[in-house]
């Protein structure tokens, strides 16, 4: 009977075995199969082919479009020339005077892709671009093989997880190939998965080190990573403590306050990018997006309707086909199991906790964006996104949600409807992705088009809006230049829209008066496309002197300023008499409008009107005392006034930011804003003297970095001493126990 057993024993124990290895055969081929989709995707990026060209590092170019004007991949190089910017620019690249009207470089945008860029560049070699090409690509293909293991981890099927994890490789690929996704968002892909995991391996114990930890990283890397980890999580807790009021008191809630706790301490971690951060105030309304102010402006909407969310994914106004079969699967699954109710089936879809946390996140998800509460910066949480930039965790969750349906799988024609249903829409991407090859492409070589002139010349250029791309990629090259969008005003520090050409729809005045305010000195026009080109070209032909340049593309207007140079002299009582003109709080269309917040309605904004004239008749005027400046680094700018009076300001033509001081022989000098937000410049000093301008790292900015390090450093230790607790308590002999809680009371001397 003993050796019975036995047998009995090896042969479960040759089944487990068997069963073990099939497991890892299976993940190891679907890996392979998640491999073997990237490779086929990637393949021409990854060894050097197409997309991006020896023309991308061209210096004088710095652009790839070829044919494609705006479907190139200017938000990814942008991203790039930050990098470079950075590295060539060290210790002073803080400020940037050539982007929009001179901005700041790290209150804008996440530090962590720059600095896991250079480290990149440092360690393999290669140029910026191949190195962030080769970061997205890999960071993409990490995010996938993260998205396979957590379907995996809760699901337990590997063909369902390994299918559903290439609707992010696919949906990163469309992104790519068309708009040039951020990278940011791209490379640090792999964060919400990953966080997702640790999270939902003790779900009910949030406070841990691990996800604390990858939650500060999130939101240095991406806050949009960040902020999706922290809905997911609260929704799905706050669903489990409303299953349990019923039954339990709210000392069992602790989970929740936990969360709470770890959510603030990640952005303790993340202070050196917060605080600053809290302090920028992006006053454009967002409404580019054509939803908020439709009844009173002219344009079509460019909110992506639900059709095209759902169903358009081949020109990236939609996260893809795996949010629709999340959609059908729930509806199909959902209505099987009313009608099967009475059955007593065990699996029901509202009793699986997973599945309707996961639903509820989506859904969320979905309505943020559509009510433009899902934004790319923290400090914005309440303003719209870009709508192009499809947030690539709404795949992420809908792939699990999928995986997760699996489980409440009990019929073989449900199987069958499940398998084949994923399958069908896995080729539909496939098809998909064909197409996007077919359409987008680029070219090696651009020189028989060639987009920017090499002399120089004083003040700033611009685009109108279909060539915004063109202002984007060269943002940082030493041509300062700034582009138009829509109807935004211009006195918004930082703001992606600095002023409208597109004032240009109703009167040739308008333009040319945001355009001299903005110090441009040329407005170029693609002849060869774009509506608002034309449009714009129409209002102006005639008004200002037209340039054509030796190619078919592109030609210039001239604008006419008195003074095009970046620091001008002007008279401070006649300055002042202009700030008193900055426009207040107001109403227009039944809407309240504070200086330029929300501003979208320039053509019939007379106080902003009001005061820009104002401002430009300041400029234009005559003024015997001059300013010169030179710039010795983006930081540092030595500005040379002669035959000042007393009354005499200084004008610079650079975004006004508390981080600027000006000190006249060592002695600080106050700066003020005037005009789009410039800054003014009051020494109070007749004769001859200079000015040093500088920019310095913020308060702000140095307090963040000390509460971020200070945070990490206590959380490592406080989690290293609870741990050598449990330790101690887990190695004391159970004889010894009662001796050692006396000897702690302190009853034992």
């Amino acid at each position: 009977m003993k050796k019975s057993n036995d047998s009995l024993g090896h042969s479960e124990l040759a089944i487990e075995k068997t069963r073990g290895s099939k497991k890892w055969l299976g993940l190891f081929f679907a890996t392979v199969f998640i491999l073997v989709i990237w490779l086929a995707l990637d393949q021409k990026l990854l060894f050097g082919e197409a997309w991006l060209s020896e023309t991308y590092d061209n210096p004088d170019w710095k652009t790839n479009e070829g044919n494609l004007h705006t479907y190139g991949a200017w938000d990814l190089e942008t991203h790039i020339w930050k990098t470079e910017y950075i590295t060539q620019n060290f210790p002073n690249y803080e400020w940037n005077p050539y982007w929009y009207l001179g901005m700041p470089l790290l209150k804008y945008y996440q530090i962590g892709f720059y600095i896991v860029h250079i480290i990149v560049i440092a360690f393999t070699g290669l140029s910026a671009a191949k190195s962030a090409l080769m970061m997205i690509i890999f960071g993409h293909l990490i995010a996938t093989l993260f998205t396979f293991f957590l379907c995996y981890k809760l699901s337990r099927k590997i063909w369902i997880s390994a299918l559903c994890a290439t609707f992010v490789l696919s949906n990163t690929f469309l992104s790519l190939r068309s708009y040039g996704w951020e990278p940011i968002t791209v490379v640090f892909l792999f964060l919400y998965p990953l966080g997702l995991y640790l999270f939902l391996r003790e779900p009910l114990r949030p406070f841990r080190f691990w996800l604390i930890l990858i939650l500060g990283i999130s939101f240095l890397a991406h806050p949009l990573i960040w902020f999706s980890l922290c809905m997911i999580m609260g929704i799905y807790l706050l669903s489990v403590a409303l299953r349990q009021s019923g039954t339990t008191n709210l000392r069992s809630k602790h989970y929740v306050l936990q969360f709470i706790g770890i959510v603030i301490l990640s952005l303790f971690i993340g202070a050196v990018q917060f605080l600053p951060q809290i302090t920028y105030n992006q006053v454009t309304s967002g409404a580019h997006m054509g939803l908020q102010y439709l009844p009173y402006y002219q344009v079509p909407p460019n909110i992506i309707s639900l059709k095209d969310f759902f169903f358009d994914a081949g020109n990236l106004k939609g996260p893809g086909p795996i949010i629709m079969i999340s959609f059908f699967l729930l509806i199909i699954f959902a209505y099987i199991h009313y009608i099967s109710k009475k059955k007593n089936y065990t699996k029901q879809l509202h009793k699986h906790v997973l599945i309707m946390g996961l639903t509820a996140a989506l859904l969320i998800m979905i309505a943020f964006y559509y009510m433009e509460f899902y934004n790319i910066f923290p400090m914005n949480f309440l303003r719209s996104i870009q709508y192009h930039r499809i947030i690539p965790e709404f795949v992420i969750t809908a792939a699990l949600l999928v995986a997760v349906l699996s489980k409440v799988i009990y019929t073989h024609k449900q199987k069958v409807m499940y398998y084949s249903m994923l399958i069908a829409f896995v080729i539909a991407s496939g098809i998909i992705i064909y197409s996007v090859q077919n359409h987008w492409e680029t070219t090696k070589t651009i020189s028989d088009k060639p987009e920017f002139i090499h002399d120089t010349f004083p003040g700033r250029i611009s685009f109108p809006f279909t060539d915004q791309s063109l202002a984007v990629r060269n943002s940082f090259t030493n041509t300062p230049q700034t582009y138009g969008y829509y109807e935004q005003g211009i006195t918004n520090a930082y703001a992606d829209e600095i002023f409208s050409v597109s004032s240009g729809y109703h009167n040739a005045h308008l333009t040319i008066l945001y355009l001299k305010a903005a110090d441009v000195s040329r407005l170029y026009i693609n002849r060869e496309e774009g509506e608002r080109d034309k449009i714009v070209f129409d209002r102006l032909s005639g008004v200002l002197p037209f340039v054509q340049v030796n190619n078919s593309r592109y030609a210039y207007f001239e604008i006419p300023l008195t003074d095009p140079s970046f620091s001008q002299a002007v008279n401070e009582n006649a300055a002042a008499a202009v700030q008193k003109l900055n426009p207040q709080c107001r109403i227009m269309f039944k809407e309240t409008y504070c200086g330029s917040v929300k501003e979208e309605f320039v053509s019939t904004d007379t106080e902003e009107i009001r005061y820009l004239t104002a401002y430009v008749n300041l400029t234009d005027s005559p003024y015997e005392p001059k300013a010169t400046m030179d710039m010795l680094n983006p930081n540092e700018y030595v500005i040379s006034v002669k035959n000042a009076e007393q009354s005499t300001a200084v004008i610079v033509k650079m975004t006004h930011d508390p981080d600027f001081s000006a000190t006249v022989h060592g002695k600080k000098v106050p700066i003020t804003s005037i005009g789009p937000d410039f800054m003014l410049i009051s020494p109070h000093t007749a004769g001859n003297y200079v000015i040093t301008l500088k920019y310095s790292t913020g308060k702000l900015f140095l307090a963040g970095f000390i509460v971020s390090l200070v945070s990490i450093l206590s959380l490592s230790a406080y989690f290293i001493i609870q741990r050598m607790k449990r330790k101690k308590n887990k190695k004391l002999p159970p004889e010894n126990a009662s001796f050692y809680l006396y000897m702690k009371r302190g009853n034992m001397k």
